[in-house]
């Protein structure tokens, strides 16, 4: 049989599709592993503007001048970058006195010509456009500096200048001081058709002539997921609700690490009033504002039911600089503070912060990986001798309870309750090849896959493709297969990067891409969502005569309780049957979950440029002689049979 199987593994290198051999998988009724309770989660970094401009629902671009783009890289190099005049005035950055705060020293400076009438202004491009939908509240804020007293009229246009809806704030403001304005709620009076949209701020010119005006972190949000204040955008977070994740590892990733010494993620530049939240120079080609901040995060996975991996930056960074043995003591003094203003109750100084906050219950920490692909960069000695145990030591000692994850295998430190991290960027045939990964896995080590992503069609190489084939989604759901099938040892899988921006991405892959208005839920998206939601809380065992399976078809079963469920992908297979015989108590019609497109080709796109390729059907099947007949109509289909 293992002749057999290499020969079928073959043929799906050099042939499109394979002819399957019909068979019968036996399901036991019991005596499986425990599975764990995380498996099917995500990875969240704010990578090609999926916290600024995604998740994070803020829609003004650049509202606080705390860095800009140069040339693909996140500079401090501060700009008037998506705002424009209204009228015959002067925009330009400044750094004005007094400062709107230590953290935001540069503001935009209007000057308004002698002589000036009628209305002057400026306005904001947004995220590549603002969604106006009159269904819903927004709120705008400013701080601004300068003598005025009067109206600003502020609201959506479209890129014509058109006005969509605006409302009037009444100003009064002073020269050489700051005054906060609003947030002001409105609700459009009508709803935009497309996302070509700016958002303005207009004023009285002849009261404002021959003078100037300083203007301060100007926002506006729409409705925020569970109306949380500075929250995440309400559409992109009921997305991932229906994603079905039961984790999410944050803040990262390559974008906590930074590109070189001091650009690291900071936590404690990350809470607090929005005012004194520098920012942070972006590892993906942007300046971060940090207004998606630690509380922002751990409230929205919260509201989201998501266990916590929390990523702690290990003294790498991207560009290979490492933290020296004798200076890494400062970092892991800041990591300590850091799980006390996670973890501590209030009477701990940290955990008093955090309630003064707003945030009285600690949050549930169980699971911390100490750095991120310490491998790369020429980090890997460094890892081993001092870096990795520096952190492990002091947590430890601390947190006994808490899971440390090591990104590097072996672990520096081995023993109890000490886990690693694997990631897997792969073309599609590498995917499909790794059913058994985990099957001859060390027992004793448990791991997480903490990213993951066939970035490549098929055998292929760069460059990657930017939509997921369903082929290339069910060479994931293989692979998830594997580790749902070993999940007494890989505790959790997930998805990198989990949104991505689509304008500012189009040739990458991600779970979730979004756009101002609208939301791509890949293939991929549809293989988690299916897996995550029909699991059990045991594997047990499938027989079949073929061994452990054979192409065009892979499987897992778990269990809860007395109910089963058979996960099943046809990979590129034609006419495939499955006679599926459960032992033990069962119920004679069982229910069937199809997930399936019309070419292993298809993808799926934006609802503006032709919507989703995927379906999930719902069917029921009756047991005939003993045993449920399960045929797959398509050469590229999932199925789960629950009985």
């Amino acid at each position: 049989m293992a002749k057999t199987k290499l020969l079928y593994s073959l043929l799906a290198t050099v042939l499109p599709f394979v002819a399957a051999q019909r068979q019968t998988l036996t399901v036991a009724a019991d005596g499986g592993n425990q599975s764990s309770s995380l498996l099917y989660g995500t990875l969240y970094e704010d990578i090609y503007h999926s916290g600024d401009g995604g998740l994070y629902a803020e829609l003004i671009r650049n509202r606080a001048f705390q860095g800009s783009s140069q040339s693909g890289q996140a500079s401090l190099t501060r700009t008037t970058d998506y705002w424009h005049a209204i009228g015959d005035v002067t925009l330009a950055v400044e750094q004005s006195r007094p400062a709107l705060s230590d953290y935001l020293t540069y503001d935009l400076r209007m000057d308004i010509p002698a002589g000036t009438t009628g209305q002057v202004g400026f306005y904001n491009d947004g995220f590549w456009g603002f969604d106006v939908d009159a269904s819903k509240d927004y709120a705008a804020s400013f701080s601004v500096k300068g003598a005025y007293t009067g109206d600003v009229t502020v609201g959506f246009n479209d890129v014509s200048g058109t006005a969509i809806s605006s409302t009037t704030i009444q100003v009064t403001s002073t020269d050489g001081t700051w005054t906060s304005i609003g947030p002001v709620i409105f609700q459009p009076s009508s709803t935009a058709s497309n996302p070509n949209n700016t958002f303005s701020y207009s004023f009285d010119g002849a009261q404002l002539a021959g003078s100037s005006l300083q203007f301060n972190l100007l926002s506006v949000f729409k409705k925020t997921y569970n109306d949380r204040v500075n929250g995440v955008r309400e559409d992109l977070a009921a997305s991932y609700d229906g994603l079905k994740s039961t984790w999410v590892r944050l803040p990262g990733g390559n974008n906590m690490q930074g590109l070189s010494i001091g650009n690291e993620w900071h936590w404690d530049h990350a809470y607090g009033d929005l005012k004194n939240r520098a920012g942070h120079i972006g590892t993906w080609g942007d300046y971060q504002t940090n207004g998606f901040g630690v509380l922002e995060m751990m409230q929205w996975a919260t509201d989201a039911n998501q266990a916590i991996v929390l990523g702690l930056f290990a003294g790498l960074h991207i560009g290979g600089a490492k933290v020296s043995e004798a200076n890494l003591g400062g970092y892991v003094d800041s990591t300590m503070n850091y799980l006390e203003f996670l973890k501590g109750d209030s009477s701990t100084t940290w955990g008093a912060v955090r309630a003064s906050l707003g945030f009285e219950t600690p949050f549930t920490i169980d699971y911390i990986e100490i750095g991120n692909e310490d491998y790369l960069g020429g980090g890997t000695d460094s890892y081993y001798s001092y870096r990795f145990a520096a952190f492990w030591d002091r947590i430890r000692a601390k947190y006994p309870d808490i899971a440390l994850i090591s990104s590097i295998f072996p672990p520096p430190v081995p023993g109890p309750n000490t886990w690693v991290d694997l990631h897997m960027y792969e073309n599609q045939n590498s995917f499909a090849a790794l059913y058994d990964r985990f099957d001859n896995a060390n027992r004793s080590l448990p791991i997480i896959v903490g990213e993951y992503a066939c970035i490549f069609e098929f055998g292929n190489g760069y460059p990657e493709i930017g939509a997921q084939t369903m082929g290339m989604a069910l060479a994931e759901g293989i692979m998830l297969l594997g580790a749902e099938r070993n999940s007494d040892i890989v505790k959790g899988t997930a998805y990198g990067a989990l949104i991505k921006e689509y304008n500012e991405a189009p040739d990458t892959v991600a779970v979730i891409k979004h756009t101002a208005n609208e939301i791509l839920h890949s293939t991929s998206y549809y293989i988690q969502q299916v897996f995550s939601q029909y699991k059990g809380k045991e594997t047990v065992a499938v027989t079949t005569e073929y061994g452990l399976g054979i192409d065009p078809l892979y499987w897992s079963a778990t269990r809860t309780g007395s109910t089963r469920y058979l996960k099943l992908i046809n990979y590129y297979g034609t006419g495939s049957v499955v006679d599926v015989v459960f032992e033990g108590d069962h119920a004679s019609v069982a229910t069937i979950i199809t997930l399936t497109t019309p070419e292993c080709s298809s993808t799926n796109k934006l609802p503006a440029l032709g919507g989703e390729s995927t379906s999930i059907l719902e069917s029921t099947i009756i047991e005939v002689s003993g045993a449920f007949t399960v045929t797959f109509t398509n050469p590229c289909e999932a199925k789960v049979l629950i009985a």
